[in-house]
């Protein structure tokens, strides 16, 4: 399943930004602000689903809901003919991916003995998946031109696949974990429950979403910098994808034999140094560097963060611990993703290209995030 949400997700994304700009003329800005938005959605959903689990204790429902909306949204988007339909599709499709996201995070949890591997695996389809749509991309563009609807309307065969799988072939038995959860009655109160330890976490993992703007801006960037090369654009993400996928699967390898505070730090100082690469971005070979650099962050991080969310909570709260993390994680991307559309002004005041504002925004968040756990590993020495 998380195959074919990849593909169809990468279909998407990868030409979504130049689609809204290009076509239907749209700004960076309205890009940013829909961005945002959407994702802030998504992370809403996905908040509501975890409560609701721990509520109801039941996840398929919400797994197949979510997928059903996702063959919705998909359908809408290639309909799409201005700014405001596009705002439409992309929030079904938000929410049905929250709805989606937390009900799968919570059987992994119950079901995983090695939750790191298990989380980095899954993260490896979805990227699998996500190459096989780029690629898929890269072939309808090179063979009919910028029909950016045809794209969008071939998308929605993968999420059929995904959806049919799900009805007909997952068969998911309740765990030892959610047998234990049958016997306690969730109350709003329990939050109070959750460790010092995971709200140190959470913090940490705050400021790193304000790096985590859409990665439609690097194809904006890209754009920018090669204006002759929008037909690469997907085979850059790619890239991008294949260095996520080896790297998760490295990463999933050695995530339960070593610290995952100390992993997680080394991938945010990769996505540093993508940012770097941003901000002074001025060739192909320094573009192709802020979506490989990005790749290996996303792969390396990824399946560390739900991993250490799993390890932190308490586990008849475990849907709630998912519910808050995807809260806050949601607002900080709608202001990561706001900051990044309005930050070309900044990249100006210092003579850089527009483009570069949103990676000076996300190099600060990256290097806060690195202390704040620097913090993390210093007090769990003391413990």
């Amino acid at each position: 399943m998380h195959l074919f949400w990849g593909i169809a997700t990468s279909m998407v994304f990868s030409l979504l930004p130049i689609f809204i700009v290009c076509e239907l003329k749209g700004t960076p800005k309205s890009f940013g602000l829909l961005e945002g938005t959407v994702t802030f959605l998504s992370f809403m959903a996905k908040l509501c689903a975890g409560f609701l689990m721990d509520v109801f204790k039941r996840k398929k429902p919400m797994l197949l809901t979510g997928a059903a909306l996702t063959v919705l949204s998909k359908l809408f988007l290639a309909l799409s003919f201005n700014v405001a339909c596009v705002f439409i599709a992309k929030s079904i499709d938000r929410f049905a991916k929250g709805l989606r996201h937390a009900p799968s995070d919570a059987i992994f949890a119950e079901i995983a003995s090695k939750q790191g591997f298990a989380y980095s695996f899954r993260y490896t389809m979805i990227v699998l998946g996500a190459f096989g749509g780029s690629i898929l991309t890269s072939l309808i563009v090179f063979s009919f031109g910028q029909n950016f609807r045809l794209i969008f309307a071939v998308a929605v065969i993968p999420t059929v696949i995904a959806l049919f799988i799900l009805k007909t072939k997952v068969k998911y038995k309740d765990s030892e974990a959610t047998k234990l959860r049958e016997k306690y009655n969730w109350n709003i109160k329990d939050i109070k429950e959750m460790p010092a330890i995971y709200w140190r976490f959470i913090i940490a993992i705050t400021f790193l979403m304000f790096n985590r703007f859409s990665e439609g801006f690097i194809t904006l960037m890209a754009k920018e910098v090669l204006p002759d090369s929008v037909a690469k654009f997907p085979l850059f993400m790619g890239g991008y994808e294949v260095c996520a996928m080896i790297t998760a699967l490295l990463i999933g390898r050695i995530a339960d034999k070593i610290d995952k505070t100390k992993l997680l730090i080394y991938g945010i100082c990769i996505i540093f140094s993508a940012d770097l690469f941003g901000i002074f971005s001025n060739n192909f070979y320094t573009v192709v560097a802020v979506y490989l650099l990005s790749g290996i962050h996303m792969g390396a991080s990824q399946g560390l963060l739900a991993s250490i969310i799993a390890k932190c909570a308490p586990k008849h709260l475990i849907g709630t611990a998912f519910a808050l993390f995807y809260g806050i994680e949601g607002i900080a991307l709608f202001g990561s993703n706001f900051l990044a559309g309005i930050s070309s002004n900044l990249a100006t005041i210092f003579s850089l290209k527009p483009t570069a504002g949103p990676f000076m925004v996300g190099a600060l968040a990256s290097f806060i995030a690195i202390l704040c756990l620097g913090r993390i590993m210093q007090t769990e020495k003391h413990d």
